[in-house]
């Protein structure tokens, strides 16, 4: 099941990739292609992969040049860095703090303007009774006008709609956090099915070379005609040298994609290699505790803070619509000035000329809405909204520990798992050693020993499975709890 899983997984990724327009279009489907599942009936492929193993030491690796190698973290932090899930949401946490930082400067001179002109004024002498004006003797005048107006109490206005901004912040936050850990969980897994991938091509090499020297072995004594063997064992070798070629091809499409899935992750052309620091497919080395102690943490999820910071904002909506109660204070401001040097002056306050003036002023007043009936409607609205909101919390909580646990049970019967194949691999591998000995020399037909090899083949390819399930599931409580992989 494990093969065929992670060959389904990678090729399926690959098709979603192409169909969204490129690598980018399949980053969203990578943790629902991983979990995707395959009948059982199909596990006895596994065994094909280790047919006729004859050492369990792997062969020596060619030299590669060398380049950059990429463990866990490098990879979370590179898929991170370039991923635009996650400069989306940090373009929106800023939105928020400017929107906080608009709420804040509301508290202070929330209206102050400042406006000034030039423009052409017409002669004027006199006054009120004698005056006269020439349209021809222009000259230039100019005014300056100051207005301003500054809240003094608005019976809990302002400081609800600081409070709303800054639970908009924590929202965003929460969501930066949560689009993340998403994307940590789907590097750590595809990270985790890439080293599966390399440990069963491995494996398929194996197979590949083994037979090759079993198939010549049985050629050999047949021409020496000992008697030890007939051709009924070598066309059965032969039978089986297509499963081992069949199933080596499909672990190496599978493997290529498997990193061709990482490389979008990580946003690496195409070009680019992808090399794991690590050689060896293991269990992450972690103390396991308590289901309590998980389930503790669900409060610190993203998405429970999101709710939290939501509750808070809906708190803050209901505490202005209630201030609209009230009379809003405030202290209204102003100062103008104009002067035209061809005009005289008029002293009689009773007149008004708009070419030379000099006013300033400010006045204390208050504003109130005599909708109580819809504003009262408001209050009543934002106050259940806000109840909803409570009760949505108390619910995902409570399906939030009941996702740990789940994750929680599947890592503790991956532990389990990953504990019994190391057994079976020894038991096994006593097998194979038995059988293939007695071929050698000549006591066992090809039959036995081919049955050996199979179960060897796919207990080996089960405590890969086992350790990719392990580590896939401790990734996943990770970020069930709220918590980075890399912690």
């Amino acid at each position: 099941m494990a093969i065929n899983r992670l060959f389904t997984c990678v090729y399926h990724f690959a098709r979603i990739s192409e169909s969204n327009g490129g690598p980018g279009g399949g980053d969203g489907q990578l943790l629902q292609i991983i979990n995707k599942r395959v009948d059982n009936s199909h596990y006895w492929q596994v065994a094909l992969v280790g047919l006729l193993i004859v050492s369990v030491n792997a062969l020596p690796v060619v030299a590669q040049e060398e380049t950059t190698r990429y463990d866990l973290a490098a990879c979370v932090s590179r898929a991170i860095e370039v991923s635009p899930s996650i400069q989306a949401a940090e373009a929106d946490l800023e939105i928020a703090q400017v929107q906080l930082g608009q709420a804040k400067a509301a508290r202070f001179l929330p209206k102050f303007d400042i406006s000034w002109i030039v423009g052409p004024s017409p002669e004027a002498r006199g006054d009120a009774l004698t005056g006269e004006s020439s349209w021809q003797n222009l000259s230039v005048f100019t005014r300056t006008e100051v207005s301003l107006v500054q809240p003094l109490y608005t019976f809990g206005k302002l400081a609800a709609a600081q409070n709303a901004a800054s639970g908009g912040v924590r929202t965003r936050l929460a969501g930066l956090d949560k689009s993340r850990h998403e994307l940590e969980l789907k590097v750590a897994q595809a990270y985790y099915l890439l080293m599966l991938a390399d440990e069963l091509w491995e494996l398929a090499e194996e197979s590949r070379n083994e037979i090759k020297k079993a198939r010549k072995s049985i050629d050999d004594k047949l021409e020496e005609d000992t008697g030890e063997y007939t051709y009924t064992d070598l066309h059965r070798v032969d039978r089986f040298i297509y499963d081992v070629e069949e199933n080596a091809n499909k672990v190496e499409k599978g493997r290529t994609l498997a990193r061709s899935g990482l490389r979008v992750l990580m946003g690496l052309d195409e070009t680019d290699p992808v090399l794991l620091a690590e050689d060896r497919l293991r269990s992450v080395r972690v103390d396991i505790q308590e289901l309590q102690t998980y389930t503790g943490r669900a409060g610190g999820r993203a998405d429970i803070r999101q709710l939290g910071a939501g509750i808070g904002i809906r708190d803050a909506q209901t505490q202005a619509a209630r201030s609209e109660l009230f009379p809003q204070i405030f202290l209204g401001g102003g100062f103008k000035f104009g002067r035209a040097p061809n005009r005289d002056d008029q002293n009689n306050p009773f007149l008004k000329d708009d070419f030379n003036f000099t006013q300033l002023g400010a006045v204390i007043g208050f504003k109130q809405s005599l909708a109580f009936a819809g504003t009262s409607a408001k209050v009543k609205k934002a106050r259940l909204e806000k109840r909803k909101l409570e009760y949505l919390s108390r619910f995902a909580r409570k399906g939030a520990e009941l996702e740990i646990e789940k994750i929680y049970r599947t890592l503790r019967e991956a532990e389990a798992n990953v504990s019994a194949a190391k057994k079976a691999r020894k038991a096994t591998r006593r097998w194979f050693v038995s059988a293939r000995d007695g071929f050698n020399a000549g006591l066992e037909d090809a039959g036995e020993l081919i049955d050996a090899v199979k179960e060897y083949g796919v207990i080996r390819a089960k405590y890969f499975n086992a350790v990719f399930e392990y580590n896939r599931a401790w990734a996943a409580l990770q970020i069930a709890t709220g918590q980075s992989i890399l912690q």
